[in-house]
């Protein structure tokens, strides 16, 4: 053992699931212990926790990212690095390599207290051994915590927040009807199966009386349907209906058990809601479900242009058997509440007209819309070559700010990509500097109206090239039905 002593840090995590743990001070006295014993000093500002913080990823972990920048930085003040077991250090093994391998570089050893190495090979193979074990533990620990809560839901204990309308006591105890949201579950029963109101029109309703979901935003519906989907309403608990993105998984995989909360309805009742909304589902999807003509992955060459000038929102276009028109989505979903709905041929007809009043006024007012050209290969290549490079110095960025690199070797990365950056936007500028600016900009948006109406008077044109056209020469168009009204937001693209 070396007289010369060194200086040490002190790295001390207790994680979430408490077990096999020692408490903070303890982890703290063992490693002072240890430090004494073989001449190390650990400075007090050198000791760096987290409590109640997952092993899993060191990007969550921020005493574990200022002990890395620490170790890190200029004049590498840490020779070593002592936690009570490896897995308090990593407990993904990747990571664990990553930051060890990192930290070798700068001549940083990390010391486990309670599990001393051999020197030699056989050390590094016991270590990868002690990680893969503290990795298979957490895996497995994460099976047997799904595995107990499936449990839980089988025998009905409560284990997550109750939905609207009800609170939660306390940790895992029966859930009570909350008097100042359970009128909302009463409402969306009574207006849905006794007033036949569809979902949107209840929502626009609870959001006129001023209710709002638990997280504080306006109803839609949807939120309504999940509402009354819900069998928790009917005195039942649900587990495992959902995967990650809250894509539902199949029934046969639902648990459903038997709550002893007060229900807000029957079971019997329960069955009657779905069926009718089951039955408007059907029919939404027979008046909607015909296949359409793809006009640039839109349903109609004005999807996405009209917008609702109560929300600011997009009109969408809806059509049946019956009739096609446009509709703001938002009021469809009852969150706006003025209808903007119009007939498709109106609106094609009411566009068309606007156009053409627009060129017989004495000037036309436009946003001009700057865009590069990449008619060349040349300059194809130097767009991706910028790209890259901001992809580079945003990993740059990263690897600085998680610790990983230093600040004087990121700020040398920045000045090498900036300089290829500035090369690379000289040449693209030499190449665009011959660009045809003569042509007035009136006078070109002049002729750009006049070709898109020309496409869009055609009978013959297809809705894949109007919608070309008219997004040639239009931002958006805001739709005022009560003032029946359209406002054009024309661009000019150079």
């Amino acid at each position: 053992m070396s007289s010369e002593k060194r200086i040490g840090a002190l790295y001390i995590r207790v994680s979430t699931d408490k077990q096999e743990e020692l408490s903070p001070d303890a982890q703290i006295r063992l490693g002072r212990d240890y430090a004494a014993q073989h001449n190390i000093h650990i400075p007090d500002e050198y000791i760096f926790r987290d409590d109640g913080i997952s092993g899993k990823k060191a990007d969550r972990r921020p005493g574990f990212k200022s002990l890395i920048a620490t170790a890190r930085s200029k004049g590498h003040p840490i020779d070593c690095i002592l936690v009570w077991k490896f897995s308090r250090f990593a407990r993904n093994q990747e990571e664990s390599i990553v930051y060890k391998s990192m930290l070798a570089r700068d001549k940083v050893e990390v010391i486990s207290i309670s599990e001393p190495l051999p020197d030699g090979p056989f050390g590094a193979l016991n270590e990868r051994i002690i990680e893969w074990m503290d990795e298979y533990y957490l895996t497995n620990l994460s099976s047997e915590v799904t595995r107990g809560m499936t449990e839980n839901a089988m025998r009905g204990n409560y284990q997550a927040s109750p939905g609207i309308g009800y609170r939660s006591p306390g940790p895992k105890q029966v859930p009570v009807k909350d008097p100042d949201t359970f009128p909302i579950v009463e409402y969306c029963d009574r207006w849905f199966m006794q007033d036949l109101l569809s979902t949107r029109q209840i929502a626009l309703r609870l959001n006129s009386m001023g209710y709002r979901t638990k997280r504080g935003n306006a109803f839609d519906a949807r939120g309504v349907e999940y509402i009354l989907r819900n069998p928790f309403y009917a005195g039942k608990i649900r587990w495992n209906y959902t995967e990650r993105g809250r894509k539902l998984k199949p029934s046969d995989e639902v648990i459903l058990a038997d709550g002893r909360h007060e229900p807000a309805w029957s079971w019997e009742h329960h069955l009657e809601i779905q069926k009718r909304l089951d039955e408007l589902a059907q029919i939404n999807k027979r008046d909607t479900g015909k296949k359409k003509r793809d006009v640039s992955s839109c349903h109609h060459w004005l999807s996405g242009i009209l917008i609702c000038s109560s929300c600011g929102k997009t009109l969408a276009y809806t059509g049946n058997s019956k009739s096609k028109c446009f509709q703001c989505w938002s009021y469809a979903k009852g969150m706006c509440k003025e209808s903007h709905s119009i007939l498709v041929t109106k609106a094609e007809e009411c566009v068309i007209d606007g156009l053409q009043q627009l060129l017989s006024s004495d000037s036309l007012q436009y946003t001009v819309v700057h865009k590069q050209s990449s008619s060349s290969e040349k300059e194809q290549e130097l767009l991706r070559l910028l790209n890259t490079l901001n992809d580079r110095e945003r990993r740059a960025k990263d690897a600085y700010l998680n610790g990983i690199d230093s600040l004087e070797e990121y700020k040398e990365l920045r000045m090498q990509i900036q300089s290829e950056r500035n090369r690379a936007q000289a040449e693209l500028d030499s190449l665009s500097s011959d660009s045809d600016s003569s042509c007035d900009d009136n006078v070109l948006m002049v002729q750009n109206v006049q070709s898109a109406l020309t496409i869009l008077t055609d009978p013959d044109a297809s809705y894949e090239k109007k919608g070309t056209a008219i997004r040639g020469i239009v931002d958006k168009i805001i739709y005022d039905r009560k003032n029946t009204s359209f406002d054009f937001h024309l661009k000019l693209v150079k």
